[in-house]
């Protein structure tokens, strides 16, 4: 498959600054649907702006902190946005307005090069490529009504670009723009071609994964969790195909495979770049700054932003001993990564300070999967050892110093805190040119066969085949499997249960920004948002109105009718 980057060039970026939202009142450029796209270069142009307006979507952290964290398997680090962190989001939230204003600009771009698609008279323009850039419009289109309708409920449906100031808006019921979603994807499925011959472009296979995921969230009837079934079925047997292991899948050497059917892609050209892929911060503890004298920022072991950490709940969803997983997308062990480096640590042996060497290499840290024993710690000093940090008030006296030398726990004991945590590594991006630079240049993945499996097991577990469903599941748990211990992965039939697959689905899909989607679809949101055993911050703080956002308090200000458009439940203005 021919590989390219898809960017738009500088007058379609002028498109985006026409109108921020529909409501926007800042001034319109000239480009309009009718002045611009009329050649068929033109109109390529135009489809391409709208994938660069994906990476808008999919490039910085607000869209984790919206479709990840915190739920019940991530909770806030030191530096998550304070609002998700006490959870207090309301109107002012700032990733709240930018969720809405990208979709809405990206919207509004996407409903000009359709216009203009479906109007103009583009003589230069085959009716195969004019079907094609229609579907892949109509599909970004869709792709964020998805977001919206899942995060703010009942919103305006805009099929027309606006070309003039507009003050007045009007909600449209959620489902309605299901059903325009479901209309727009089923137009794409008919009219894109059999394969796009340009990585990245959207194919049959990635619209066939989406709308499966739209019909198990709305579940009008059977016929939709039917569909939702037959469409995974015709995904997975198509030409896409799973890699043998979670390390394989995001390695940085083959990040552009056959396990992804969505992608949005970045580059390592800056002047291309845009403002880069930033996700790659956001799971990232801050190692060097805990131990400067070994460690330093690097590219391998990432920026250290520490916004989102796992809940220990996700953590004990692996099992280590089977779960290639764990250790292919989580980091819990630090080297030294300075040349070389000296520390002056308290010695359980001999009961004094001594003058410890380090060489590039050497072990420096480690957070233990479960909490070990005083006597382990003690066998691998001076290397940190990171407890949970619920141990910290009952062991923090009781470690050996020159003023408490008979302490019962040795130096080299540590708790983890919101800065020093397990990370997540699946988005960290060592292809950036340096270790500090925020601008990414690692593609994300937004959608992928190994959760087509899992979608197809939960649409066979709603139509009461737990037989089908534990064989999709096992596919996934195999190929997750340490080698030798497959058999030990299988699950049986009893064993399946929309617990289950959520459960599956956190160990297999964290932090690919499905999991509040995955919590509201199966009905489990409140459930596990209010079990302090899963996320102990935001348990007795979640209530039933906060399965919607508010809506942004910007876009309240400027409508004149506010009847019309009122606050969703439960929030102010």
């Amino acid at each position: 498959m021919k590989t390219v980057y898809i960017y738009s060039i500088l007058f379609v970026v002028c498109l985006l600054q026409s109108c921020s939202s529909f409501l926007d009142e800042t001034p319109y450029n000239k480009i309009t649907a009718g002045n611009f796209y009329t050649n068929a270069k033109e109109a390529e142009q135009g489809v391409n702006g709208l994938y660069s307006r994906m990476r808008t979507l999919y490039g910085s952290g607000y869209i984790l902190y919206m479709c990840e964290a915190p739920t019940d398997i991530w909770k806030s680090a030191k530096s998550m946005d304070i609002e998700f962190q006490n959870w207090t989001i309301d109107a002012t939230s700032g990733s709240v307005g930018t969720l809405w204003s990208n979709c809405y600009i990206t919207i509004n771009q996407a409903n000009a090069v359709l216009k203009a698609l479906e109007n103009n008279d583009i003589s230069d323009l085959s009716e195969g490529k004019k079907k094609q850039y229609i579907s892949e419009a109509k599909f970004i289109r869709a792709h964020h009504y998805y977001h919206l309708v899942q995060q703010y409920g009942a919103v305006e449906l805009k099929t027309e670009p606006t070309e003039s100031l507009v003050t007045e808006a009007y909600k449209t019921s959620e489902a309605e723009i299901w059903n325009f979603i479901i209309d727009e994807l089923k137009y794409c499925i008919e009219n894109l071609p059999a394969e796009q011959n340009v990585y990245g472009r959207i194919t049959k296979e990635a619209v066939k994964h989406h709308l499966a995921r739209v019909y198990l969230t709305v579940k009008r009837n059977d016929e939709d969790i039917k569909e939702a079934k037959r469409l995974t079925e015709e995904v997975i047997a198509s030409s896409h195909s799973l890699l043998g292991s979670h390390k394989e899948l995001w390695s940085t050497d083959n990040v552009r495979n056959s396990e992804v059917l969505l992608p949005v892609l970045f580059t390592s050209n800056t002047e291309l770049n845009g403002d880069g892929q930033q996700l790659h911060v956001m799971f990232t503890a801050s190692y060097s700054d805990h131990y400067p004298k070994v460690l330093e920022r690097d590219l391998a072991y990432g920026r250290p932003w520490s916004r989102i950490r796992p809940t220990y709940y996700l953590q004990e969803l692996y099992d280590a001993e089977k779960d290639a997983r764990w250790e292919d997308c989580y980091r819990t062990f630090w080297r030294v990564n300075k040349e070389e480096a000296t520390d002056m640590i308290f010695s359980p042996y001999t009961k004094k300070t001594e003058e410890v060497f380090w060489k590039r290499g050497d072990s420096a840290m480690i957070i233990p999967k479960h909490p070990w024993t005083k006597e382990q710690v003690k066998a691998v000093w001076p290397v940190w050892v990171w407890m949970p940090d619920e141990m910290r008030e009952e062991l923090q006296d009781k470690i050996q110093s020159e003023t408490n030398p008979d302490g019962e726990w040795p130096s080299n004991t540590k708790f983890q805190s919101g800065t020093m945590y397990t990370t997540l590594i699946k988005l960290q991006d060592p292809l950036r040119p340096s270790a500090n630079e925020m601008k990414g240049v690692r593609d994300v993945v937004v959608f992928r066969l190994g959760e087509t499996y899992l979608l197809a097991a939960e649409a066979c577990h709603l139509l009461g085949d737990n037989v089908k469903a534990a064989e999709y599941i096992n596919v996934i748990r195999k190929r997750a499997a340490i080698s030798g211990k497959e058999k030990e992965m299988e699950i049986t039939a009893t064993q399946v249960n929309i617990d289950f697959i959520l459960d599956e689905r956190a160990r297999e899909m964290a932090g690919e920004f499905c999991r509040w989607y995955d919590l509201k679809r199966t009905g489990k949101l409140y459930e596990r948002m209010n079990n302090p055993a899963m996320n102990e911050i935001v348990a007795g703080k979640f209530q039933k109105y906060h399965v919607l956002r508010p809506i942004p308090r910007d876009q309240l200000a400027r409508i004149s009718n506010p009847e019309d458009f009122p606050q969703n439940e439960g929030y102010g203005n």
